[in-house]
C-alpha cells in the first residue's frame, strides 16, 4: 500500500486505524520504565502507582502518556512517561518533560471502560501489525485520553513509497 500523509490530509480506510499527521507533542508526568509484557496478563505495579499519583494532582492538561525509549535489539523495555499533554508550559512539580516528533502515525481509538479498553486497544494494534499493515518507527508512542472512556493511541509509522 503507497500511502502519504501530510498535516493537512488524514487517510481514512477500511483498516481499524486512521493515518494521520500529528505534530510534535509534549508530555509531562512521572516516568516508569517497564518491560514489555502481554497487555492483561501482568500487572505492572509501578506503572499502577504512578497512574494513581498523577490522577491525584491538579494537572495543567488533558490525561496523556508517552512510551519512548524502546530497545528493538532485545524486545524489551520502554519508558513511559504517565502524565498531561503539556501545550502552554505549565509543568507540575517533580515532573518530567518528553515529547514525540512530528510525523505520519497510525491512529488507533478505542472507547469502553478501563482496562477493558486497553486490552482491546493493543489486540487492534498487535493486530494490524501482524498483518503488516503499517511498519513502526519506534520514535515514540502518544496515548491520549480525550475522556475517561476514550483512549486515541498513536504509533509512529515509516512511510512506505
Amino acid at each position: 500500500m503507497v500511502v502519504a500523509v501530510s498535516p493537512d490530509h488524514v487517510l481514512e480506510s477500511e483498516m481499524s486505524f486512521e493515518l494521520v499527521h500529528l505534530p510534535e507533542t509534549w508530555v509531562a508526568g512521572l516516568p516508569v520504565r517497564s518491560p514489555k509484557r502481554a497487555l492483561g496478563r501482568l500487572a505492572d505495579p509501578n506503572l499502577e502507582s504512578a497512574w494513581s499519583a498523577v490522577l491525584k494532582q491538579d494537572l495543567a492538561g488533558t490525561l496523556a502518556s508517552i512510551y519512548t525509549d524502546y530497545v528493538p535489539g532485545i524486545d524489551s523495555y520502554n519508558t513511559q512517561i504517565v502524565g498531561y499533554r503539556v501545550t502552554a508550559g505549565r509543568v507540575a512539580p517533580g515532573h518530567i518533560v518528553a515529547k514525540i516528533p512530528p510525523g505520519p502515525y497510525a491512529r488507533f481509538c478505542a472507547v469502553g471502560p478501563f482496562p477493558d479498553i486497553m486490552i482491546s486497544l493493543w489486540k487492534e494494534i498487535e493486530h494490524a501489525e501482524e498483518s503488516h499493515e503499517f511498519i513502526r518507527a519506534h520514535t515514540g508512542d502518544y496515548e491520549f485520553h480525550a475522556h475517561a472512556y476514550k483512549i486515541e493511541m498513536y504509533l509512529p509509522i515509516v512511510v512506505r513509497s
